[in-house]
Parts: C-alpha cells; sequence; structure tokens
C-alpha cells in the first residue's frame, strides 16, 4: 500500500516538472516579446500590438473580472476604441502617452537588444502584490532621415534622431490586475513602456 502510494506520488511531481518544462519552452522570452512587439509595430499590425500592450489589456482584464452578459458588447468596444487612439496618436514631446512608441518604432530603422534585466517591483505595503518585471535595452540607427522621429527637448530645437538607446519595460499579462482567474488570461511578457535612455 505504501509503495502504490509512493508511486502515485512520483506520478504527480513528474507530471508537474512536465508541465513545468512545457511552459519554459513555449513561454516568449522578455527578449522575444520585445523583438515581436517592434516588429508588429513597424508593420502597424493593430491587432498584434493590441494583444501585446499592458494598458489596453488592463482594460480587457478589468471587463473579463466582471463577467456580465454584455462582456463580449464591451470587448468589442475597448477594441474599437484602443485602434481609433492608435490611428489618432501624434507625435509628442515624452513617450508616457500610450502608443507614442508608434513613432520610434519604424520601418526605416535598425535594432539590436543589448541587454535583458529581469527585477521585481515591490509595492511598499504590501509584499504580495510584489510584480515581475523585465527591462529591454534597444539600441536603434534611424536609416532614413527624412522618416527619421523629431526629439523635441526643453528649450531647444527639434532635432532629427539619428541613433537612440531605448529602456523597455516588460511585464507579466498575469501581473496587470491581482484577482483575475489565470485560465482567463494568455500568459506572456508584454509591453509596458518606454523610457529613452541615450539619442544621437
Amino acid at each position: 500500500m505504501k509503495k502504490h502510494a509512493n508511486l502515485i506520488i512520483i506520478g504527480i511531481l513528474l507530471l508537474l516538472a512536465a508541465i513545468s518544462i512545457f511552459y519554459l519552452v513555449i513561454a516568449k522570452s522578455p527578449k522575444a516579446a520585445v523583438e515581436e512587439y517592434i516588429t508588429a509595430m513597424q508593420k502597424r499590425d493593430f491587432g498584434a500590438l493590441y494583444e501585446m500592450n499592458s494598458e489596453a489589456q488592463r482594460k480587457v482584464l478589468l471587463i473579463l473580472r466582471e463577467t456580465t452578459e454584455k462582456t463580449e458588447e464591451l470587448l468589442k468596444e475597448n477594441y474599437l476604441s484602443e485602434k481609433q487612439a492608435f490611428e489618432k496618436a501624434i507625435p509628442s514631446t515624452g513617450t508616457s502617452l500610450q502608443w507614442s512608441e508608434k513613432f520610434l518604432f519604424i520601418p526605416d530603422m535598425k535594432y539590436s537588444i543589448i541587454k535583458v534585466e529581469e527585477e521585481i517591483e515591490k509595492a511598499p505595503s504590501a509584499f504580495f502584490r510584489a510584480r515581475k518585471l523585465a527591462n529591454v535595452y534597444v539600441k536603434v540607427d534611424y536609416t532614413n532621415e527624412a522618416t527619421a522621429p523629431v526629439l523635441q527637448e526643453a528649450g531647444q530645437e527639434p532635432k532629427k534622431i539619428k541613433s537612440a538607446i531605448y529602456q523597455i519595460k516588460m511585464i507579466q499579462r498575469e501581473e496587470i490586475i491581482k484577482g483575475i482567474r489565470v485560465e482567463k488570461i494568455k500568459r506572456g511578457w508584454i509591453f509596458k513602456g518606454l523610457t529613452i535612455i541615450e539619442v544621437k
């Protein structure tokens, strides 16, 4: 009887290990997710961008958290609203506005990933709210001066960017909002924001 119980426990442990390995294999790394996001932005593939943008997905998760008869209708409205905001976005002096990266990730550019750093963001009053983030540093060279983005700094003349280093913050989709059932959430790294580190 004891031997039989041990075999069951070993079987369960092996199954859990196999599931963990499966998720590690299929899950995109932060680097791969950034490459996918940049490519989608260069192609203006809004469908892919919508799925990988944390602000857009935060609204999706809020809708899913409040399951009602209107869930599908609300999801459709959210998609159309985000698409309209994406299409109407204009260049700004900063990168804090949603979809501002649209004007930095353009077809006429080459880029390379410099490094990836993962971190744990802790809430000061609640350790259980800590979130796993990743900072992906990207070096970009703009190959066409005519289409290169313009940097407008306070008190200075606008200038075309020849090259830049950006810090792209990524977050796990399930970490955006706590308290939502895991089966409702597509796992993976998605875009959270961008900071300009250096420009030339």
